[in-house]
């Protein structure tokens, strides 16, 4: 551009005519210039001012739903249900989890909002307070949503060795250490893993509850790692095609065993146990144990009346071991401090719920557990059980004493034998088990309870399952009472699982001829020894005598008798006194002959009741005829007169006076002791003097009293 082009002034437009007609005013421009940034301004401000309430309403939304997710608002202000679930929550592995993690699923926050808001149909309950107790959660989302979301289930675990330390009910407290590998497994099967305890999430399972806490399992459906499908039904309780059909089924996950991983409720014997184990108990006080766990185990109407039980605690000592009592005072005291605390943690606040009320189903010792499918009782179509090993899910516990070394564990697991992979094992090994089969791997077999061998293990025969049945489908051909209860059952079977069930395998009669082959005719399970005829009828009844008799006392050579009293007894003479001995002798003894008085043909009383019967059957001979002079030797020139018509049976000789029988005599007798006053020695009546012959009878009596 030229200086001239630069320094040209350049040359105004003329102004736009106003549509009016006329020309708008030269500062109409800045002016509106200023309303639109005014307005922009203001714009710009309200919508400052709206996003700042935006923000705030969200920082205030946020706040309000962190907290309505947080533990605090969870246990404190809606589910203020049972007090103590709070306490188990925060002594619990999840401690750090939120409760919404569990309850609503690590989910994103629509979602999450969706849940929650279906919650408000709970509203009245916690406003009124009408919960139910115990409170069961309905909403618990599927572990693939919760616990899937830490716990990756195709990750390996593999396996964990556990020491449990135990205290023994006694006056000592005496410790025990069980050992035990936990075959956690995990990891999938396609990889060789998915074993153990994680099979169960590795592999799909599917089953029937028929009651809200899952704890009856009646039907059981799997898909095995080679492909078959196998169901399961519970024999003792089966149900129907219809029933399987229509009733609704779920899928096994982690919740079904780690039901109570967020609020675990110990029972009273492991809380004493770890008391004992961290000295808050004093393991020398004696009975601790037992007492602490009598304590906390007993029912109570309320929470108050457990703690006022406590109370009781020194004095209850004091009755029962006033020795401890007065050697371990400060002991006691401790204990009755742990006991409130332990009850405190067992009895709810609401009446009628206690720790039992939430069934934990991790393991089978205080719950089911394990057992609600794996029990010998739920069998497939084929008779098959669900397998029921022990090792499947843990090594076999190891026990050692207080003070004893720790026990070698296995690194690695020993391969089994088929047999011990059959299904029916656990149910059959009881009659397998025999010296030359087991002994190489597992030493004597020498069962029992008190650890000294493999057999002997207290962890597997020292305790109860009251939930296994191992005879399910199996009905024993012999009744298990008596001496049968007591055996062990390959002392019969010898390693037969079913043999020819007869008494002969196992009872070696006594001789070669016995008394036939029909056992149970003669024995019961109260012993084989001692026969009891059970419901034979033996033509003698055992009784007195007989029944303390063994069999073989007469029949001998197992010999089948005549039923006679000869076959055993001698009669002391022959003849005896007839064939029908039972006609004087009982089964009370043989020697001391008693014959019933209706039987004899003299009343057997007075003298004649304490005779013994040879006083008059001499030389055991029949008496001919009964009568007197038999027995009894009348004196010389005696009463020409039937005995009985002066003697009674009180006795005979002069020392007991004859005493006259006969109600016809003339005149009374009353002070006459001797009949010779007035009869001679063949009872005719003698003849009165010279001058008395003139006097009457009833003359004699002026002169004579009857005393004289």
């Amino acid at each position: 551009m030229s200086d001239q082009e630069q320094n040209a002034v350049p040359q105004q437009e003329a102004p736009a005519p106003d549509k009016g007609g006329g020309q708008k005013p030269n500062d109409q421009k800045p002016q509106n210039g200023r309303n639109r940034r005014a307005l922009v301004r203001r714009s710009l401000l309200l919508a400052l001012a709206f996003l700042a309430g935006f923000i705030v309403l969200g920082v205030i939304a946020i706040q309000v739903w962190e907290y309505s997710n947080s533990v605090e608002f969870c246990t404190n202000v809606c589910h203020d249900v049972h007090p103590e679930e709070p306490a188990a929550f925060h002594d619990s592995y999840h401690a750090r989890v939120k409760c919404t993690e569990c309850h609503m699923g690590r989910t994103g926050t629509l979602q999450g909002i969706i849940l929650k808001a279906g919650h408000f149909r709970h509203l009245p309950e916690v406003l009124f307070d009408n919960y139910e107790r115990p409170l069961e959660s309905k909403t618990m989302r599927p572990a693939n949503e919760s616990c899937e979301k830490c716990h990756y289930p195709p990750a390996f675990y593999g396996d964990t060795v556990r020491e449990i330390t135990r205290y023994a009910p006694n006056e000592e407290n005496t410790e025990q250490r069980d050992y035990v590998i936990l075959e956690t497994g995990g990891g999938e099967q396609e990889k060789g893993q998915g074993y153990g305890i994680h099979w169960h999430v590795s592999n799909p399972v599917e089953y029937i509850a028929t009651d809200e806490k899952k704890q009856e399992i009646r039907w059981i459906g799997t898909t095995l790692p080679d492909g078959r499908t196998v169901e399961y039904n519970d024999v003792t309780n089966p149900l129907t095609a219809e029933e399987i059909a229509s009733l609704p089924r779920r899928t096994m996950d982690c919740a079904d065993c780690h039901n109570r991983a967020g609020h675990p409720f110990a029972s009273p014997d492991e809380l004493v146990d770890e008391a004992i184990s961290q000295g808050r108990l004093s393991k020398d006080l004696p009975y601790v144990k037992e007492e602490m766990v009598r304590l906390l185990r007993a029912s109570y109407p309320s929470k108050e009346a457990a703690m006022q039980a406590v109370e009781n605690v020194e004095e209850q000592y004091k009755a029962k071991y006033p020795e401890a009592a007065a050697k371990y005072p400060e002991e006691i005291k401790q204990a009755a401090e742990v006991a409130k605390e332990l009850l405190d943690r067992l009895v709810f606040e609401e009446p009628g719920v206690t720790w039992r009320s939430f069934p934990d189903d991790v393991g089978h010792e205080d719950f089911p557990g394990c057992f609600r499918c794996h029990d010998g009782k739920h069998l497939s179509a084929d008779g098959e059980s669900i397998r029921l090993h022990c090792n499947i899910c843990h090594s076999i516990p190891v026990t050692v004493g207080e003070g004893d070394r720790p026990p070698q564990m296995p690194v690695a697991s020993l391969q089994e034998p088929p047999t011990h992979l059959e299904t029916s094992f656990m149910a059959e090994h009881r009659f397998l088990a025999s010296q030359e089969a087991c002994g190489d791997c597992h030493g004597e077999i020498k069962f029992g309870t008190d650890n000294s061998s493999f057999c002997a293990n207290s962890s597997c025969h020292g305790r109860t399952w009251p939930e296994v049945n191992l005879d399910a489908g199996f009905e024993h051909p012999i009744e298990l009472t008596g001496r049968h209860a007591e055996v062990w059952c390959n002392d019969c079977h010898e390693g037969v699982v079913k043999p020819e069930y007869k008494c002969a395998n196992c009872h070696e009669p006594p001789m070669a001829e016995h008394f036939g082959d029909q056992c149970e005719q003669c024995h019961t399970t109260a012993g084989f020894g001692q026969a009891t005829l059970a419901d034979f009828q033996h033509p003698v009844p055992l009784e007195g005598n007989h029944a303390e008799l063994e069999c073989t006392a007469c029949h001998e050579a197992g010999k089948t008798l005549e039923w006679k009293c000869a076959n055993c007894h001698q009669p002391p003479s022959e003849p005896h006194f007839g064939a029908d001995c039972e006609k004087c002798h009982t089964p009370a003894g043989f020697e001391g002959a008693t014959i019933s008085p209706e039987l004899h043909p003299i009343p057997l009383v007075g003298a004649h009741s304490r005779a013994t019967c040879g006083v008059c059957h001499a030389e055991g001979q029949r008496v001919p005829e009964y009568v007197c002079s038999n027995c009894h030797r009348p004196p010389e020139g005696h009463f020409n007169q039937p005995c009985d018509q002066c003697h009674t049976p009180e006795g005979w000789s002069e020392s007991a006076k004859a005493q006259l029988n006969a109600p016809t005599i003339p005149h009374p007798l009353e002070g006459m002791d001797n009949c010779l006053l007035c009869h001679d020695q063949t009872s005719a009546v003698k003849p009165a003097p010279a001058n008395h012959t003139a006097f009457t009878l009833e003359q004699c009596t002026l002169c004579h009293k009857a005393e004289d």
